[in-house]
């Protein structure tokens, strides 16, 4: 698969294609950057296209991705990105929100932080601050959630996603960042 272009995701339907080939699929995606003459890997994948291919996604495919290997990959692009999707505003003191995505392959779960400063948005794949507030929730829900395909107050009402700490800035998360849509 060294020919993929990771921007041929944007054209798949994976209802028609079975879990392992679109697992295949976005670990080929992944493994594109670092390769000589490769393209950008993930990175190069629109986040409108990426939403729409998450939100056409089977539970068991969001699953199979979120018990594998790209895993690591996926959520480290997802969390790079939040800082180009934050609507900044005036400079003020940081607020810090941690984020626990359970469900990895080891049965361990990943936890990574952003800090809003008002002015910008930080990402950090390893947790350097107390938290505001703490998100946790399972790999398919993060997915879902990130890239519009899920309503984060139905998903707490059903405890699928639960937060400690500042209720009201886990809230306004929807306002503070862009969430593509599909």
């Amino acid at each position: 698969m060294s020919s993929f272009d990771p921007r041929q995701l944007a054209e798949i339907d994976p209802k028609k294609i079975s879990t392992a080939e679109f697992q295949e699929l976005l670990t080929a995606a992944s493994q594109q950057a670092g390769e000589p003459g490769g393209t950008e890997g993930l990175e190069a994948v629109d986040p409108a296209a990426f939403a729409r291919l998450i939100g056409r996604a089977r539970r068991d495919q969001l699953e199979a991705v979120m018990s594998s290997p790209v895993r690591s990959v996926v959520l480290d692009q997802i969390f790079h990105r939040f800082a180009d999707h934050y609507r900044a505003g005036e400079p003020r003191p940081p607020k810090v929100i941690h984020w626990k995505v359970s469900g990895r392959p080891d049965g361990g779960v990943d936890e990574y932080e952003l800090v809003l400063h008002g002015d910008r948005c930080e990402a950090n794949s390893v947790v350097q601050h107390g938290a505001d507030t703490t998100i946790m929730l399972g790999g398919p829900e993060f997915l879902l959630l990130t890239s519009g395909n899920a309503k984060p107050t139905t998903m707490f009402m059903t405890g699928k996603l639960k937060v400690r700490g500042d209720l009201g800035l886990a809230a306004v998360l929807a306002k503070i960042f862009v969430i593509p849509t599909s």
